[in-house]
């Protein structure tokens, strides 16, 4: 099927954009009343929208669809989302981005809010980021009419939104918008010393709230892995703690507001607390670990109180926090602590992938090994044929969690997996690299066309000049390494855009333009795909995967570093800016036929490109017009399969052919 195909006319599957744009068109000439009415209807248009385009973004596949029918669907969602997307975006420029606080009508500001309200749910939220461009928006209406409820309101709702926006990850040091969360919080906070004046008690309990997060501004939060850290940041977090407990425990306080949750606020700080346990593993504290002590009992009783009455058991994370806090004061022993940590493994079900049992036997192997390393010598070894079941079984629970939403906590237990992967186990990581590949069916097909694409012009570079590849992942004879050269221009591919699949939650977000809180945390995808890689101590194709959307002078791209490419690696990064604009830029199964592409428009673009974003070198191939019909031939015979591996669940590695 060629690049040029088309859709027929109409779609049953297509937003009329058409009905937006006119909706648009009469608010503006319209009485404020009609405006409003006219406002809610586009309101109720984007929430239906954002309904849709859950469901498009993945497609239903029937095990006795033909190839044709699967291919057919997959277009014409992608041509749906590509209408909800300017649909969505004209609405956004209309209510959101074209607005200014001063602007917006008391009755504009209600309908805002009510839309926020819909928008944003903790961590079901349809569409956290607009929600907090929202709060952004009605704070500055709130100061601008000097309203106080509004703006202590609008401060604890920007806090929050974007603190479940933030992206935050410990094994690179990403943390994005922890400093902002935590300024939105503590600016709530001072209200405190007005709390009084305040008569709603709606706006009291957002300043409550305000004040129990301000243990964001804290910088660590539990992570601390030195001495001079925790020195640093416990003080801070207690002072936090400690004032917001006294309020959430005061007679004072409680008489005059005894309709607010005091005991929820009072448990939710003491919930918190227990993070510090990371901090005690790498930092033993006397006065952290009885305060982390006091934290674990806390929450155990409540929880055990509250199982009791639904006669169910204590959730498995409370067990651990309560049985390791008892262990890092000094009340029980490792060997206690080990037997309450293997029941907890060994009592998960491998086909039960709730998040509880997830946690169980995925994440809790990695506090078994390092508790482990408490013990004597000769109970460790009474006890590894024991340890090593439960990691095999953390191995087979890998593989059958549903491959639709679970490449996040796959991929944030890898490092830990890593370092204890049996050596005969040879496959293992790039089984676990498919697997997260495969739970982002658009990130596996382009990251699959990527790798079928790089291979076949690394051979062409083999041919024409293979100097340039002399020391290429410290390959110094060329000509008695093709093979392997070819396989690693493939593997680099494969692995680019891993990154992606970790960050989920912003990658599927077809509906709209990004906002640039969420396309700086987009940029990061590089960044986490490194990390990920060199756990598994794949550093050149880590390095590809880092450097691969920099620019080929230097001068853009990301992530803006202070090194510069690393020449062992630099050809290889060179191949695969290439061939992901050209993969990317001429998809028109995946992307909707009006934002794909033809070959020949990317070709030229490339060659605008040339010496800039990139290497020219790369670029000059195309200028055979063998190779550049054959690459063109390439994409087409592959595209289609790689698309109908993906979405039928076929296995992620590809045929001979494909390679």
């Amino acid at each position: 099927m060629s690049a040029n195909s088309e859709l027929p006319a109409f779609s049953p599957l297509r937003p009329n954009r058409l009905y937006a744009i006119v909706v648009l068109r009469k608010a503006a000439h319209a009485s404020n009343t009609e405006r409003i009415l006219l406002m809610d209807r586009l309101y109720q248009t984007y929430l239906d929208n954002l309904t849709r385009a859950f469901v498009l973004s993945k497609p239903q596949i029937a095990s006795d669809m033909s190839d044709e029918q699967i291919i057919r669907v997959i277009r014409e969602n992608a041509d749906a989302l590509f209408h909800i997307h300017q649909e969505n975006d004209d609405i956004l420029n209309q209510i959101l981005f074209s607005r200014k606080g001063e602007t917006l009508t008391a009755q504009e500001a209600e309908s805002l809010k009510e839309l926020a309200g819909a928008l944003f749910n903790y961590n079901r939220s349809p569409d956290m980021g607009i929600a907090y461009y929202i709060h952004r928006l009605l704070y500055d209406y709130a100061q601008y009419h000097q309203d106080l409820d509004l703006t202590i309101r609008e401060l604890y709702y920007q806090g929050i939104t974007l603190l479940y926006m933030n992206l935050h990850h410990s094994d690179s040091g990403t943390d994005m918008f922890s400093q902002q969360v935590g300024d939105f919080f503590m600016a709530g906070a001072t209200y405190m010393d007005r709390y009084e004046e305040l008569t709603s008690p709606e706006t009291r309990a957002f300043v409550l709230r305000c004040l129990g997060n301000t243990k964001y501004a804290s910088r660590s939060r539990g992570g601390a892995s030195t001495m001079e850290e925790l020195r640093e940041d416990w003080p801070r977090y207690m002072s936090g703690f400690t004032r917001a407990m006294e309020v959430f425990y005061s007679p004072h306080y409680r008489r005059l507001d005894p309709e607010l949750p005091w005991e929820h606020y009072i448990y939710t700080m003491h919930y918190d607390r227990v993070k510090y346990l990371s901090a005690l593993r790498s930092v033993p504290d006397p006065e952290v670990s009885a305060a982390v002590l006091e934290s674990a009992e806390y929450v155990y009783r409540n929880q055990a109180e509250s199982a009791k009455a639904k006669e169910k058991n204590v959730g498995v994370r409370t067990q651990y926090v309560y049985s390791a806090a008892r262990y890092h004061a000094g009340i029980a022993s490792a060997e206690e602590l080990m037997e309450a940590l293997f029941q907890i493994c060994e009592g998960g079900d491998l086909h039960d992938f709730s998040g509880d049992n997830i946690w169980a036997i995925l994440y809790c192997p990695e506090y078994l090994l390092f508790y482990s390393k408490h013990l004597p010598p000769e109970r460790q070894k009474a006890l590894r044929p024991r340890l090593d079941e439960v990691l095999r079984r953390q191995r087979e629970f890998l593989f059958l969690l549903p491959k639709n939403e679970y490449a996040t906590q796959v991929s944030e237990s890898v490092q830990a997996i890593a370092s204890y992967v049996p050596e005969e186990d040879e496959g293992f990581s790039n089984r676990l690299l498919d697997y997260i590949l495969a739970c982002h069916p658009p990130t596996y097909v382009h990251s699959n066309m990527v790798a079928i694409l790089a291979r076949r012009v690394c051979e062409e570079l083999l041919r024409k000049d293979p100097q340039r590849l002399r020391g290429v992942f410290g390959i110094q004879s060329v000509q008695e390494h093709e093979a392997e050269l070819l396989e690693s221009a493939y593997q680099s591919g494969l692995y680019h855009d891993l990154g992606k699949c970790m960050i989920l939650s912003y990658v599927g977000l077809y509906t709209r333009r990004l906002l640039n809180e969420e396309f700086t945390c987009i940029k990061l995808h590089t960044v986490f795909g490194c990390t990920l890689l060199s756990s598994l101590d794949m550093e050149d194709i880590s390095s590809v995967s880092h450097y691969h959307h920099c620019t080929y002078d230097g001068t853009g791209g990301y992530p803006l570093l202070l090194t510069t490419c690393p020449q062992r690696v630099r050809p290889i990064v060179d191949m695969i800016t290439v061939v992901d604009s050209l993969d990317a830029g001429t998809d028109n199964v995946g992307r909707s036929y009006a934002a794909a592409k033809t070959y020949g428009q990317i070709v030229s673009e490339l060659r605008q490109g040339k010496g800039t974003r990139y290497a020219p070198y790369i670029v000059e191939l195309f200028d055979d017009p063998a190779f550049y019909s054959e690459l063109q031939r390439l994409i087409q015979d592959n595209r289609l399969q790689v698309y109908l591996n993906a979405y039928r669940g076929r296995d992620s590695s590809p045929s001979p052919a494909e390679k």
